[in-house]
């Protein structure tokens, strides 16, 4: 079994298969600045003592999204160097059009490795794609419209 990556920095990219109108991106971390840390006792079972709560992942303190309509050139969409996991919104300032979408963490939480649950997209799509599925209303969207087209991934 491969082991996970601890280096910073760690990027992963999603490929909506055509240039698409970019509207809003969701990030779901798995752990956020109020849950516990997971440390094991310095000696004897490493699992004793613990109450199911600790996070054994990070997330990012310092990140970027960026969105590319080539691969190769990148324009930031997002920054920040004040994460605290959990779902993370995104509305773009200023539109945004791009075939490829990429969080690149700089800086994590721990040394835990980076754990990322959700890396959804959503906007219109592109010519040449048909549109994701829709979701509808989504319970919590952070005050976000709901999209016309969506496009979601999960990792």
């Amino acid at each position: 079994m491969k082991e996970p990556r601890t280096d910073d920095p760690q990027w992963i990219s999603v490929d909506l298969e055509a240039v698409c109108g970019i509207d809003w991106i969701r990030l779901t971390f798995e752990g956020d600045a109020s849950d516990p840390l997971f440390t094991p006792p310095a000696t004897g079972d490493p699992y004793s003592g613990t109450t199911a709560k600790q996070i054994r992942s990070s997330y990012p303190l310092e990140f970027v999204v960026e969105a590319s309509t080539d691969h190769s050139e990148w324009k930031s969409v997002y920054r920040t160097i004040a994460g605290t996991g959990g779902v993370v919104n995104i509305q773009p300032v200023h539109p945004v059009r791009g075939r490829w979408v990429r969080m690149t963490s700089l800086r994590r939480s721990s040394s835990h490795p980076l754990g990322l649950s959700g890396f959804e997209v959503y906007g219109t799509a592109g010519d040449g794609r048909p549109a994701g599925a829709f979701l509808g209303a989504l319970a919590d969207r952070g005050g976000l419209p709901v999209p016309a087209a969506i496009r979601a991934v999960r990792p």
